[in-house]
């Protein structure tokens, strides 16, 4: 069986867009299996792209084609590559910071050479490399009509462009982690900081704790809350801290949104690390 193609981008699904993509992909090769990863990440933001696709990539097979497009500088000098993962998958993107929390995934990456892996008659369209560049290359990779080797020349792992990824640490009894997402269709807010380390510091499921959000040494946030399993052990509306499926802590708020009820302002912010966090076990708890 051939490999599958998934797809993530920023055009939405009002347009055509992404459709033309997956007629790109059918065209050459009928057989080939497409799936829609996300088409509404943030306009531009290629840092949620990459914790978006980040989060999907472990469970699919080895061998898997993912094509994520969040591209502003289209039709400049940015390089368009394939990255091939060390599970056998492979990424085709502009290297722009999609590929940051894959990074170490990454075995070894290649840039896509235009003048044959662009789709024939596009030569004069700069603003659609989904389409002309990606979903093309996607799909001769994956139909077998190319070797990864015949994709461009290979470059350095090294020069991939990525962001300084997110940290958490105890500082004085408490763990201290960043915002790492604010985006998701429920507005929880994902933190950096690891399920575990919050029982290191002395917060065990079913106990109170603070959490604190400050940005540039003002606190924005405040409150204590309930630190359980899921949102649903507080009532409706409440505030709690739970444990998420990919291993790291969350706040929330039960059936409602924590991101546009508590704190708006991070739904604006392309760049969530200026949020820090601290969570500490109540005194006397």
């Amino acid at each position: 069986m051939k490999p599958c193609i998934v797809l993530q981008t920023d055009f939405g699904i009002s347009t055509g867009l992404p459709a033309s993509m997956n007629a790109v992909i059918t065209t050459i090769d009928p057989e080939i299996r497409i799936y829609d990863l996300c088409h509404e990440v943030r306009e531009y933001d290629m840092r949620l792209a990459g914790r978006i696709l980040a989060s999907t990539f472990p469970y699919w097979p080895s061998g898997t084609v993912f094509v994520s497009v969040v591209d502003p500088g289209v039709g400049t000098t940015r390089r368009s590559c394939v990255a091939k993962m060390k599970n056998g998958s492979y990424v085709v993107t502009p290297d722009n910071g999609t590929l940051s929390y894959l990074y170490d995934e990454i075995e070894e990456v290649r840039e896509i050479d235009e003048s044959v892996n662009r789709l024939p008659g596009s030569d004069n369209h700069h603003t659609f490399h989904g389409r002309d560049v990606y979903a093309y290359t996607a799909a001769r990779l994956a139909s077998g009509i190319i070797s990864y080797e015949e994709v461009g020349p290979k470059y350095d792992v090294e020069e991939v462009i990525h962001f300084e990824m997110p940290t958490a640490q105890i500082i004085d009894g408490s763990a201290c982690g960043e915002v790492t997402g604010a985006y998701d269709h429920f507005g929880n807010v994902g933190i950096s900081i690891p399920n575990e380390m919050i029982k290191e510091v002395g917060v065990s499921v079913g106990d109170m704790c603070r959490v604190e959000i400050i940005k540039d040494g003002v606190t924005l946030y405040d409150k204590e809350m309930l630190f359980h399993k899921s949102f649903g052990w507080v009532k409706v509306g409440e505030p709690i801290l739970n444990e998420s499926s990919n291993d790291y802590v969350e706040i929330s708020l039960n059936q409602r949104s924590f991101c546009e009820q508590e704190l708006p302002e991070l739904l604006e912010s392309y760049d969530l690390s200026a949020y820090k966090v601290r969570i500490s076990p109540l005194k006397g708890e």
